[in-house]
């Protein structure tokens, strides 16, 4: 069966050609951990991906057919279709709806003291931005589903799609759906930031689905408390059902990996490796990395406080420790992304100005996206700092651990999606507590090389075990066994 796989974003992106290296126009694989964790099942199956068109770039690949048949560089094909939503709509349903709005209830972000102001704006947004797109997908599903001669597969893609299977079920009954949520599900009561009309149609989109997935067991057991709590439906927490008119949808969770192989033919590319030698040339005694995206979610900023405390209690330190921020940025076009960086960075500056010495600078920002640098900084920590307010899973903490050559130390958020599985090996911290965080640092950069061993070996057998291929296969399993 070829399944349609159902994403915000193209699993492509089209690189304009290069006259000064010799590089012509080319198809690349986009970054990310959906697009990772979702090519190879496209390549290998055939599955048509259904996207949105989102830029000048996206529709000089959709002008190639429908669907286009998109080769890469290195010789994977796709079959991707796109729609073709106005500017104005996709502008709502992305920039006002999707992010921030639901992003930030998802991550617990607001500052619901003064935001956000849910009004007669929001309800426009919803309408003729997030409805209106969402029924483009679902329509372009449909028509690919109505073709087929069995009963398709439908995987839907995340936060910015929850009406879509609701939808794509009206007016194909027999389809087979589901739905995988890549960021964390908050409370029942959180939700209720959203006047009860649109909170109540994202359940009831999710629950067109045969079953629904998430990151972890909260995530799960957070939704099934939605749909008791915010619906009043018949939820079974034990088998993780939701009996919703006459069907049962089953909830699950499969904590998304990354791909093994992929990771270990990157480690050795002469990029990473020219990036290896350039670290090594300015690297100090002790290195403390962060690799995130400039998002509020990241709590980079405590992380700053955290190192901070530290240095002010161990002067020993001074001169022989570093913290690299290797930062990407994020949703620049968004105020408050753009504030968050301004903090960011102002935060590093002022300890700066309080601590250096002599030549030494105790944090290192640097603001770019560069993959081969990122897995060159992954071989070279000491210590390795996870701390999101809130994260759906956070690869970081699997990419590092996975690459690093050091016995690094993890400092890891217990509210990262990623502390179910690999938390019993990492240093946990509350990620609002700075002092802890700044304990948990120094903890990593003194432990006696036996236990960073120890633990670096159980975290990598535990990430090896369950990469994107289980992750995938995980969900293919409990679709023939629970659906048919």
């Amino acid at each position: 069966m070829r399944p349609i796989i159902v994403a915000n974003r193209a699993p492509l992106v089209l690189e304009p050609e290069d006259p000064l290296l010799g590089r012509p126009e080319r198809l690349v694989k986009g970054a990310g951990g959906l697009v990772t964790a979702l090519s190879s099942l496209a390549t290998e199956t055939g599955a048509l991906w259904v996207a949105a068109a989102r830029d000048e770039q996206d529709l000089n690949l959709a002008a190639r057919g429908d669907p286009a048949e998109l080769r890469t560089a290195d010789g994977a094909e796709y079959r991707v279709a796109f729609i073709q939503p106005a500017p104005e709509a996709y502008d709502l349903y992305y920039n006002v709806i999707s992010n921030p709005l639901l992003w930030f209830i998802q991550h617990y972000l607001w500052d619901l003291a003064r935001e956000p102001l849910v009004g007669a704006s929001t309800r426009h947004a919803w309408r003729e931005g997030y409805v209106a797109v969402n029924r483009m997908f679902a329509e372009r599903v449909a028509r690919e589903a109505a073709a087929s001669d069995r009963p398709p597969l439908v995987l839907i893609q995340d936060y910015q799609l929850y009406l879509v299977a609701r939808m794509v079920r009206e007016l194909v009954p027999e389809v087979k759906l589901q739905h995988f949520v890549h960021i964390p599900w908050p409370t029942p009561q959180y939700w209720k930031i959203l006047p009860k009309p649109i909170r109540d149609e994202i359940v009831h989109g999710l629950l067109g689905n045969d079953i629904v997935g998430f990151q972890t067991s909260r995530d799960v057991r957070n939704f099934l408390l939605t749909c008791e709590e915010n619906l009043g439906l018949g939820v079974d927490f034990r088998e993780r059902t939701v009996y919703y008119q006459g069907r049962a949808v089953w909830v699950r969770h499969y904590p998304i990996s990354i791909d093994i192989p992929g990771f270990a033919e990157q480690a050795q590319d002469p990029r990473v490796l020219d990036e290896e030698r350039r670290i090594a040339s300015w690297r100090p005694e002790k290195l403390i990395l962060r690799v995130d995206r400039t998002d509020l979610s990241k709590n980079i900023v405590r992380g700053f406080l955290a190192y901070e405390r530290m240095l002010e209690t161990n002067a020993d330190l001074h001169r022989r420790v570093q913290f690299w921020a290797f930062l990407q940025p994020s949703r620049q076009d968004i105020g408050d992304y753009r504030s968050y960086l301004g903090s960011v960075l102002s935060t590093a500056a002022r300890i700066n100005r309080r601590f250096s010495r002599g030549g030494w600078t105790p944090i290192r920002v640097e603001v770019e996206d560069n993959m081969h640098k990122a897995i060159a900084a992954y071989k070279a920590y000491d210590v390795l700092l996870v701390n999101p307010i809130y994260d759906g899973m956070n690869l970081v903490a699997k990419e590092g651990p996975l690459c690093n050559t050091r016995h690094g130390v993890l400092v890891l958020s217990e509210n990262a999606g990623a502390h179910e599985e690999i938390g019993d090996f990492a240093l946990t911290v509350n990620p609002f507590d700075v002092d802890e965080t700044a304990e948990a640092l120094l903890l990593g950069l003194v432990m006696d090389e036996p236990q960073k061993a120890a633990r670096a070996e159980k975290m990598r057998e535990v990430i090896r075990s369950n990469d994107v291929s289980r992750w995938i296969g995980n969900q293919l399993q409990d679709l023939r066994e629970l659906i048919g």
